[in-house]
């Protein structure tokens, strides 16, 4: 159990360090993101951040971190279960809880996926009824 706490944490502190922008900008320093990075540092962020954001970009900036965050947690699960499966040493109740777990979060995975779809396809009829109505 300690293990995979440790396993956990070091997941974490490592995904938190791939996917900061600072470290993209120190590994691309060349790149222009790295300009555009270090551009809003020196603006105090203003360049990062639209004033004229309307409620559609919000809301898609919102699906896509929680999407983000979504991959993420789906990822560290399935290492999880993983190792689990790696260290039953041939315990069928505990490959069993292994199996069980990948196979509930690859289903959790599929129900985010068509949730997404869903809601972008009825996000779009959605848009095109109101601005029509306008």
């Amino acid at each position: 159990m300690k293990l995979t706490r440790k396993l956990l944490l070091v997941i974490i502190v490592f995904s938190l360090f791939i996917f900061n922008p600072a470290s993209a900008a120190l590994i691309n320093s060349g790149s222009e993101t790295a300009k555009n990075f270090n551009n809003s540092l020196e603006t105090g962020g203003k360049l990062a951040y639209d004033i004229t954001a309307t409620p559609e970009s919000i809301m898609t900036t919102v699906v896509r971190i929680l999407l983000s965050v979504l991959g993420i947690i789906f990822l560290i699960i399935i290492l999880i279960a993983g190792s689990a499966w790696m260290r039953a040493n041939g315990n069928e109740e505990k490959i069993q809880k292994a199996k069980d777990t990948l196979k509930n979060t690859l289903i959790g995975l599929v129900l985010v996926l068509i949730a997404y779809a869903l809601s972008a396809d009825l996000g779009q009829i959605l848009a095109t009824i109101f601005l029509k109505a306008n």
